[in-house]
């Protein structure tokens, strides 16, 4: 009984890698009713968040809640929870290849975007490993670069990383074939042009390095 209230305390904290060592440490189900709780904990906030225009807190407790429910259908699965590439189709802009480290998620390796710094994209992903559960893991920059979409079926990488120096613009170039499989990667670098489709995520061993 103390163990179910240990594991209701992580999963309402949004600790879902804590939760998942007590459940399988203990051998505990959670019953139905135990997630009902923590879910509409979580809607309650998002409605209150959504209510007063909090943008940004919406859409954390938003990918809580999505994070939740891969939780409670197939437990805590790292590579279900967190997407290859946060990146959206015809996106403009600087990109930072991230490595998790430590945790269930060790290894776990992603490309995101969406700031003008990459060091601001680094800080969003940091929050959002901590609104996807990943309470005993962080969050390594391995370089940055830029995308561009351009008109037809081309996805150019080029450029790096003020801040990180390059990422690995093959395994980026992986990354995006796995979100986009029927695009063209053009990478710039002495290697040309690159094709490759890679279906799934990508997880490094711990002594490889970050480029």
């Amino acid at each position: 009984m103390e163990e179910s209230l240990h594991i209701m305390d992580f999963l309402c904290a949004g600790k879902f890698e804590s939760a998942w060592d007590m459940i399988k440490k203990n051998d505990i189900s959670i019953d139905d009713l135990d997630y009902q709780e923590a879910f509409q904990d979580l809607e309650r906030d998002l409605h209150l968040a959504r209510t007063k225009g909090d943008i940004r807190t919406a859409n954390r407790l938003k990918r809580r809640l999505q994070s939740l429910t891969v939780f409670r259908t197939v437990g805590f699965i790292p590579e279900k929870m967190m997407s290859p590439v946060d990146l959206h189709e015809g996106y403009h802009g600087k990109i930072l290849m991230v490595r998790i480290v430590g945790g269930g998620a060790n290894g776990l390796v992603g490309l995101r975007s969406g700031d003008d710094w990459h060091r601001e994209i680094l800080r969003n992903t940091q929050e959002e490993i901590q609104d996807l559960g990943f309470d005993n893991s962080q969050v390594m920059p391995m370089g940055g670069a830029w995308v561009r979409f351009d008109p037809g079926d081309t996805i150019r990488v080029y450029g790096s990383s003020d801040e990180f120096g390059g990422c690995d613009k093959n395994i980026a170039a992986d990354l995006l074939n796995s979100v986009f499989p029927n695009k063209k990667i053009l990478i710039r670098h002495s290697q040309g042009c690159r094709v490759k489709v890679f279906a799934g995520n990508i997880r490094l061993p711990n002594d490889q390095p970050g480029r």
